[in-house]
């Protein structure tokens, strides 16, 4: 019975079997630098610095919600304000509908994203949302009613 050597997707030998990555070829002794790595059709030896090590750490969650949930995450009297500001040929009028029409265009809302922030953010300063209330809005946790699912 013949014995095979095996080498992992770089050509390092490994002693993990790998269907069609296999040889009958004995590797030459390795030392703690240098390893063999598969060339194709010989081992040869190469100084070999393992991978660093994976972070299998969560990822961070996406805080993207509907527009449905974004808009429900403010109180009827604060939409309300906010569509009375919108009223009118001010720039800040303007800038109101300007936001609100971005919102409505988005296919999500991303709670995290620096335009969305700053724009509930601009509500509070404006005075159309009371103090806190951006943070509150933005920051409250993502129910699982409220996540978007694309």
């Amino acid at each position: 019975m013949t014995t095979l050597y095996y080498y992992d997707l770089f050509g390092w030998l490994t002693t993990t079997p790998l269907e069609g990555r296999s040889t009958p070829v004995v590797p030459p002794a390795q030392t703690p630098t240098h390893k063999a790595n598969w060339a194709g059709n010989e081992w040869v030896l190469r100084e070999y610095t393992a991978p660093p090590a994976l972070d299998l750490a969560a990822p961070p969650a996406l805080r993207r919600i509907t527009r449905l949930a974004f808009l429900s995450r403010f109180a009827d009297a604060e939409a309300v304000a906010i569509d009375l500001a919108s009223i009118g040929a001010t720039p800040q009028a303007a800038g109101m509908r300007r936001y609100m029409s971005r919102v409505n265009a988005a296919t999500y809302i991303d709670l995290d994203r620096a335009d969305t922030r700053a724009g509930v953010q601009a509500l509070e300063a404006a005075g159309v949302l009371a103090a806190g209330r951006a943070l509150q809005i933005l920051d409250a946790p993502v129910q699982p009613e409220e996540g978007w699912r694309g």
